[in-house]
């Protein structure tokens, strides 16, 4: 008997030491509720038709977090708060962020002209990565090539696309004019392979969404579950359909190739009021403006984009065949909205971000 309840002992000091070291902590996440703030914000978006999911949180408390409509019109799947979807330009800010981290570690720096990273690059020596970062390099957008919807539903490495842009003549002086121009991430993303050896995809995943516990988030390798993904859709709710195009998700790599959630995306959002991932220096430098786009209205700094007009907002969108998001964030009130949809939508999503953004100062103080 006293050799049994030993062995028994044992066996349960090596299951909870094998549970400890295999758990991860839990992400705690305060939630809150307001029952009229909730009605007004399904009243208005069930008035928009909108489909996708919100999240809707002030100074790290979580108010709305929904999903509207279907994930799988087909399949009657609804989407949830925790429905993946693709995040498209949205992807920018964690190029840039990676890029500032590589720099806290001496690895680069966005003074570097493009030519020490791609020997060859042409003009590469009056390139930097500031220019690629603030989007004022010249560089000319890839995805306006000939025939680029045949080239690009096929599985295109960084350097084969790098290639489709790379000979073309620079749109103006580097430093000189504004032009958004996903060629300028792609090359982005590429430095990050250079200097880490690895891949892109594995560099974003070990270094920001598994310290920030984002489960539901990685580099999208063109596979879907009907379970967890939203599919997308072009349309409307009433008369939807398949997107014209598809578009193989090695193309817009580091340009456009992450996936998220809303909640997902709140874990990166308060994050970036700590230095978890980067120093506040190199915090500020990211969303601090490097061009002004309209004066005293728009700005564009580091993956972001920065609103002046009427209040200091930063925040980026993104829209890719059947996908549109958008993360709208206030540093001052620590407003974060997060909108996500299974439609090509981009345009109406950025006027809802807007209005739950005034629903959420109007209801909670």
């Amino acid at each position: 008997m006293i050799v049994h309840l030993k062995k028994i002992g044992i066996m349960l000091l090596t299951l909870y030491l094998l549970s400890a070291c295999s758990s991860e902590p839990e992400v705690i996440i305060s939630r809150k509720t307001n029952t009229d703030l909730d009605a007004q914000v399904d009243k208005y978006l069930t008035e928009k038709k909108f489909n996708g999911s919100v999240l809707m949180a002030k100074k790290g408390d979580i108010w709305i977090s929904k999903g509207y409509g279907m994930a799988n019109f087909e399949k009657d799947i609804p989407n949830t708060p925790n429905t993946i979807y693709r995040i498209a330009s949205v992807s920018k800010q964690f190029t840039a962020l990676s890029i500032l981290k590589l720099q806290e570690q001496g690895l680069v720096n966005v003074n570097d002209t493009l030519d020490k990273y791609i020997p060859d690059y042409p003009q590469g020596n009056i390139i930097n990565l500031h220019h690629l970062l603030s989007h004022t390099s010249g560089i000319p957008e890839y995805l306006q090539i000939d025939n680029v919807f045949s080239v690009f539903q096929k599985y295109n490495s960084p350097l084969d696309i790098i290639d489709t842009f790379k000979q073309k003549s620079l749109d103006f002086t580097p430093g000189t004019q504004f032009s958004y121009s996903n060629s300028n991430y792609i090359l982005l993303g590429y430095i990050i392979e250079i200097v880490t050896n690895g891949s892109y995809a594995d560099y974003i995943n070990n270094n920001i969404f598994k310290p920030l516990h984002m489960k539901n988030s990685g580099y999208d390798k063109n596979e879907y579950n009907e379970d967890t993904h939203a599919k997308g859709y072009e349309g409307t709710i009433q008369h939807y359909s398949d997107p014209s195009y598809q578009i193989d998700m090695s193309v817009p790599f580091s340009a456009g190739a992450l996936y998220s959630t809303v909640e997902d995306l709140f874990l990166w959002d308060q994050a970036l009021y700590t230095d978890k991932l980067v120093s506040k220096e190199s915090l500020d430098i990211m969303f601090s403006p490097k061009v002004i786009l309209e004066e005293n209205k728009l700005s564009y700094a580091y993956g972001w984009f920065v609103y002046h007009d009427p209040i200091n907002l930063v925040g980026h969108g993104g829209n890719i065949f059947g996908y549109s998001s958008l993360i709208l964030r206030d540093p001052e009130t620590k407003n974060l909205i997060v909108v996500m949809s299974n439609f090509d939508s981009y345009r109406e999503i950025n006027w809802v971000a807007e209005d739950l953004n005034k629903m959420l100062d109007d209801f909670i103080r």
